[in-house]
């Protein structure tokens, strides 16, 4: 198993928690970051963010935030130029960065647009994922679907609506976020039923989003556990949550703990 943690870029431009968060990821031995690609790509050079990441020895080996907010993904104004556009030059770059998944999230810009019906919608995002295909099929680079909930967007918010929208595809699959699996109260019966269209995973505790602790109800890791377990599951996972505590000292002993909890758990 690979064990890493979603975090931002922030301390490149002075960000003191940002920082703190990164330098505890070092100290705790972390396999990889898991960093925001949208932002990663707008910011053109990174050449110091490689340099840091490469003497911290943290590679960034995932990302999420998929599109920049600026695109328009569904509904009949859909970008189709600008999102081919933006695939042909970011996939690429993701490669280059040693990026081998990407989580494709972005709720807002999912979301049925006014007028607009669900069947639609999906045809839409069936037409998305089929360009995220035609581009990811010329790198090594495997995109995944993220569910999420219906608090977030009211397209794709369970495990089997991912894998039903990427049916077919080599190069996009689905995934499992223990965190919206929780806020639905989905099992985990779909995944088991469709096994080699999981690719990734992210946790977190409880309805609050928290980083994994020492003192968490480990009941509520039990059915993930369970899963990967019978997938015989050996990638990646990645810590998305937040902190119990501001103070620098505290952050770096739960990024620690997280660590030594998901290596007890996974």
């Amino acid at each position: 198993m690979q064990y890493g943690f979603c975090t931002n870029i922030a301390f490149l431009d002075g960000d003191e928690t940002s920082r703190v968060v990164f330098e505890g990821l070092v100290e705790a031995g972390y396999d990889y970051v898991e960093l925001p690609l949208s932002i990663l790509s707008a910011r053109g050079d990174i050449g110091e963010l490689k340099k840091r990441l490469a003497d911290a020895n943290l590679p960034c080996r995932a990302c999420n935030l998929f599109f920049p907010p600026a695109l328009t993904l569904v509904g009949e104004n859909q970008d189709k130029a600008g999102i081919e556009a933006y695939l042909q030059k970011v996939l690429p770059f993701a490669a280059e960065m040693g990026v081998e998944t990407l989580v494709f999230g972005n709720g807002g810009a999912r979301k049925i647009p006014p007028g607009a019906t669900r069947e639609a919608t999906f045809v839409n995002l069936r037409t998305l994922v089929e360009t995220m295909e035609k581009y990811a099929s010329q790198t090594p680079v495997k995109i995944c679907v993220e569910l999420l909930n219906t608090t977030e967007t009211d397209m794709i918010n369970s495990y089997a609506q991912a894998v039903e929208l990427t049916n077919g595809l080599k190069h996009v699959a689905a995934m499992i976020d223990s965190y919206h699996f929780l806020v639905e109260k989905h099992d985990y019966a779909a995944v088991l039923a469709h096994p080699h269209r999981m690719w990734h995973v992210h946790t977190a505790y409880s309805a609050q989003r928290l980083i994994p602790g020492p003192n968490d109800n480990k009941a509520e890791y039990a059915e993930l556990q369970s899963t990967l377990k019978k997938l015989n599951y050996d990638g990646k996972i990645s810590v998305e949550g937040g902190f119990r505590t501001t103070a620098p000292a505290e952050i770096k002993k739960e990024i620690k703990d997280a660590l030594s909890m998901m290596k007890a758990l996974f």
